[in-house]
């Protein structure tokens, strides 16, 4: 009983007023709010965690990591590195501090940090991605491309390999003597305040940043400013001309979640005093972009460089040729956060009625599970294996832009097919998963 009653409490802190807890708890507590934006709190706390605990390193790496986020790398990476000193194990703090170094321009110590993270855990997909930034920076594009390739087979949904990748297989795709390529920019006005977008593409994917870029560009038009873009997807793939964002500019994640809501009340309805002259984070546009009343503007912006015509019309032309009523269905199985899959019944009994009423039909498949595609063998299916010419690593834009140019479309749950609903410019028929998926029913993809 004397040994029991020897055994410390676990120290106890006041992280916020009147809240007290454990140190681990406070660790979550700090983790939370760094991943929340609110990244002055979080770093109080690792502060308040520190004093009771000197040397936690968990409160060391999230105390770094909010600093990095805070736009201060040059800051985070001593305290990156005395968390890896107390933990030399911890590979999640070896990638941070590797980033922590790129930002900084280190290339030689970051790509170390990247290394031994890797070493350690060889499915790694985002130290990968960083070393392929170490790489491309020092111009051997092919080692980072390979490394890219890597880091996306282990990890598709993240989206920085995912840009990275995408805008490499962009620039070699296109024709021999080009000129500029996909990356032609306007000057910025300089008579007019400006919003600027450095996360533009990192958190979410294509069709997220398509919406979140309308969103942005909407507001910003809305209010007399210049909206200011890195290098993104939808820039390489759309006939877009937005003034380029200075690469070293980091992005403004302080308060991203009242951020998020002060947009949605500006985007809506009139701001007195609206965001200007400043980076805006996101994490995903807070609203439906798709305003009916700007349908023919954001059709105008949306709307794929020619230089791409000889990846995207031959898929149409040819499917155009084996009948006159393009029927196009989206079916997402996987890459889905709660996993929420229509069935695939829905979609054929859909076809089954809708299929004798056409006129010479042909059935177009996109879909991210190719295991489905033999369940619609009855109506003959043609998928991207069917295209003529492939678009290696950028396919997704040709299903994307199949959907855009369907007479029927039936999508599934999620933005992508939503968003290549919307730019489709003359459908005849929309329509998507009921609530509680009770069936398909039409919808207006723009509001």
């Amino acid at each position: 009983m004397a040994a029991s009653a020897e055994i410390a409490a676990p120290i106890q802190i006041e992280t916020l007023p009147g809240q007290r807890m454990a140190v681990p708890d406070a660790v979550q507590q700090a983790l939370t709010y760094c991943n929340s934006g609110w990244l002055d709190i979080s770093t109080m706390i690792c502060e308040r965690i520190l004093a009771a605990d000197p040397g936690n390193a968990h409160a060391l790496l999230i105390q770094g990591i909010a600093t990095c986020k805070n736009r201060e790398p040059a800051r985070a990476v001593p305290i990156l590195a005395e968390a890896l000193r107390r933990d030399p194990g911890s590979v999640d703090t070896l990638y941070h501090l590797g980033q922590a170094l790129l930002l900084c321009g280190h290339f030689d110590r970051a790509e170390v940090a990247f290394d031994c993270a890797i070493q350690a855990r060889s499915d790694y997909a985002e130290a990968m991605a960083g070393l392929a930034e170490v790489r491309r920076a020092r111009g051997d594009a092919d080692g980072a491309y390979e490394l890219l390739q890597r880091s996306i087979a282990l990890k598709g949904n993240y989206s920085p390999s995912y840009i990275a990748y995408s805008l490499m297989r962009f620039d070699r795709s296109l024709p021999p003597g080009d000129g500029p390529g996909w990356n032609r920019r306007r000057e910025a006005r300089r008579d007019r305040p400006c919003l600027t977008m450095a996360s533009l593409g990192s958190y979410g994917r294509f069709a997220q940043t398509v919406n979140e870029y309308v969103a942005v560009r909407l507001y910003a038009e809305k209010y007399g400013m210049e909206f200011l873009t890195p290098d993104w997807v939808g820039h390489a793939f759309f006939s877009l001309d937005d003034p380029r964002l200075d690469p070293s500019v980091l992005p403004e994640f302080q308060g991203w979640l009242q951020q998020r809501k002060d947009f949605a009340r500006g985007f809506d309805e009139p701001a007195s005093d609206p965001f200007r002259d400043r980076d805006l984070f996101l994490g995903g546009s807070p609203v439906n972009p798709m305003l009916k009343k700007r349908q023919a503007d954001i059709l105008s912006w949306l709307t794929p460089r020619p230089c791409w015509d000889r990846f995207l019309e031959p898929p149409v032309e040819a499917l155009r040729r084996r009948g006159r009523t393009l029927v196009a269905v989206h079916i997402r199985q996987t890459d889905w956060w709660n996993q929420d899959y229509t069935p695939l019944s829905l979609y054929l009994d859909w076809l089954d009625g809708l299929w004798p009423t056409l006129e010479d039909p042909v059935l177009f498949v996109a879909t991210d599970e190719p295991s489905v595609v033999p369940e619609f063998a009855r109506f003959n299916p043609t998928t991207p294996a069917d295209f003529p010419v492939r678009w290696e690593g950028l396919e997704y834009l040709q299903d994307f832009h199949v959907m855009t140019r369907a007479d029927i479309l039936a999508i599934s749950t999620g933005s992508f097919a939503a968003t290549a609903a919307a730019l489709n410019p003359s459908p005849r028929l929309l329509l998507h998963p009921a609530e509680g998926n009770r069936g398909l029913v039409p919808f207006e993809a723009w509001r």
